[in-house]
């Protein structure tokens, strides 16, 4: 019997210091701290409970990182995919929004206030960035039909995605948020129908805290 589905399990990376800062990381190649490593360990050891059939990574060490103990968790290698790679701030990256809003001025407020509509240096638009990332997963839609397939990227890319995959429209990008090392589930059925079946799944992370209090 065909399967009716095949599964995409959206992972945002763990945590950095520049994450823990506020600094905006684009293609700026940080890796994951102390906490981001943890949650990384943490992700590989729920995902021994899940389905996998195949991994793809962002090329960027803190998704390399973070994806490397979910492969293991079922003996698998991740994959590179440059499709997956996080938004291009250019010159933006490393910088705070209060820093950004000082020094741009309204060249980055009116981006923050209505990112689809502005420019933004590095990728030039957020339509691109969407182009390159629903590529990359109607490519693997195609490939792996009927299969479990993890996806470790960024928390932009990922937001930025599902716009496009849902037309939910841009609204949805600015009300969401998907914490480090976050699941979020999307379904595609054999008619073509995507179903996101869950958003910023962190109970792993959850249920690590309640442990470390029940200490």
């Amino acid at each position: 019997m065909e399967n009716k589905r095949t599964r995409f399990y959206l992972i945002r990376h763990g945590e950095t210091d520049w994450n823990k800062a506020g600094r905006y990381q684009g293609c700026t190649n940080i890796q994951l701290n102390a906490e981001g490593l943890e949650q990384a360990r943490l992700l590989g050891e729920r995902f021994k409970y899940l389905p996998l059939d195949v991994v793809y990574v962002s090329p960027l060490d803190r998704a390399v990182a973070t994806a490397e103990p979910v492969a293991a968790s079922h003996g698998l290698t991740p994959i590179k995919d440059d499709h997956f790679r996080e938004i291009n701030f250019g010159e933006w990256e490393g910088h705070t929004i209060e820093e950004l809003s000082e020094k741009y001025g309204r060249a980055y407020t009116d981006f923050f206030k209505d990112p689809f509509d502005h420019p933004v240096p590095g990728e030039g638009s957020f339509q691109n960035a969407m182009d390159r990332a629903i590529e990359g997963f109607n490519i693997l839609a195609e490939r792996h039909k009927g299969q479990n397939v993890a996806i470790i990227s960024h928390g932009g890319l990922l937001r930025v995605m599902l716009v496009g995959l849902l037309e939910m429209g841009d609204a949805f990008y600015r009300k969401t948020w998907m914490t480090n090392t976050s699941i979020t589930m999307l379904d595609v059925m054999s008619d073509g129908r995507k179903l996101l079946m869950t958003l910023n799944d962190k109970a792993h992370l959850e249920m690590a805290e309640l442990f470390k209090k029940g200490e």
